[in-house]
């Protein structure tokens, strides 16, 4: 079988996942995708809809229709469990489901698999290291993406793209010493990046990791305030109380950019981590997005998980390990998992 041939699985079908699985299956020459789903009631919404994925651009675009998906239930107790290779993982779940989101498809996961993650914050992969591929001689080879599409779902298997003036952006992961193999992932990388409507480019990993460590910080400015004070995002630029706390998150994140040993090999720039620069990164961010309600606060207010840990709990952990004390971002993390128990245990409560 050649690489080709292999199909491309998709792990989390929500916006982006759709977004992402519809893409690939309109280039001219697609390539098989398969949709992993864990839940039952998912998995009978896609066969009442004949298997297809909708995407529409705008509010009240067209609804254009893709077919051609192959489709897997994972939780299941009557079909039986596949041992198919997995080659080529595109992981979209919560951060925080990485994790016990690829339990059932571990053992079809090695070294001949390449994982690719789009989603919020940072950390995952050493957690996957720590819990999932502990031994270093058969981990996956991992590519980090980076989403600035807005697009949501307007229905399970139908997603909105906001504008078409998005991006994307992935890069292989520095794996230390051991330099992977391009061939390996190549088939992935090519496409994604030929996706006219991903409009998707390819970077160096310190390169990526830099914009990857600027939409942390507007990430750990916008989710969890406008998560503990229920507002939309917007609202953050209206308060000059907000401004100056949100100045303070940024002075403890600066610090933790500009020390970081993953960026020590790069030529020294005092502006790229500034509060300044990190503050016009957030406001720009804002402005974009201001009538948008952020996920972390549609997951407090639905009573699901949040990512604080991968964001403001991935600052406080970094910072510890270089010897800063990020208090601040300390009390937003502890503040969001106080609260994000409540409103389940609230939802639990209503039901």
């Amino acid at each position: 079988m050649t690489s080709s041939a292999h199909p491309i699985y998709i792990l989390g079908v929500g916006s982006v996942g759709s977004f992402i699985a519809h893409s690939l299956r309109s280039l001219p020459e697609p390539p098989p995708v398969t949709l992993l789903l864990h839940r039952e009631d998912l998995y009978q919404e896609f066969a009442s809809k004949g298997w297809k994925l909708g995407l529409q651009l705008g509010e009240y675009g067209v609804l254009e229709e893709r077919t051609g998906f192959d489709v897997e239930l994972l939780a299941s107790k009557s079909a039986p469990v596949s041992t198919d290779p997995i080659h080529y993982l595109i992981v979209t779940v919560k951060a925080s489901a990485t994790t016990s989101a690829l339990e059932p498809i571990k053992h079809r996961l090695g070294r001949h698999s390449t994982i690719c993650l789009f989603q919020n914050g940072l950390g995952q992969i050493e957690d996957m290291n720590e819990r999932v591929f502990t031994d270093p001689s058969t981990r996956p080879l991992y590519v980090l993406g980076i989403m600035q599409h807005g697009v949501y779902l307007k229905s399970p298997a139908e997603a909105v793209l906001s504008s078409s003036n998005g991006c994307a952006t992935v890069g292989i992961v520095d794996h230390g010493n051991q330099t992977p193999a391009r061939s390996h992932c190549q088939f992935l990388l090519d496409a994604l990046l030929r996706s006219p409507t991903l409009r998707c480019t390819e970077l160096m990993w310190a390169d990526l990791l830099q914009v990857q460590l600027l939409k942390l910080a507007a990430n750990c400015i916008i989710n969890p305030l406008t998560a503990l004070l229920d507002i939309r995002n917007g609202a953050l630029i209206d308060s000059p109380e907000l401004l100056s706390i949100q100045r303070l998150i940024l002075k403890e994140i600066s610090m933790v950019f500009e020390n970081l040993p993953e960026l020590s090999n790069l030529p020294r720039d005092q502006t790229r981590f500034s509060v300044a620069s990190l503050e016009a990164a957030v406001l720009d961010t804002v402005e974009k997005t201001a009538p948008n309600s952020s996920s972390m606060r549609e997951d407090i207010r639905k009573g699901r998980a949040t990512e604080i840990e991968f964001i403001n709990g991935w600052i406080v952990r970094r910072g510890k390990e270089l010897g800063i004390d990020c208090v601040t971002n300390t009390c937003l993390t502890q503040m969001v998992l106080v609260k994000s128990r409540q409103s389940a245990k609230d939802d639990t409560a209503k039901v």
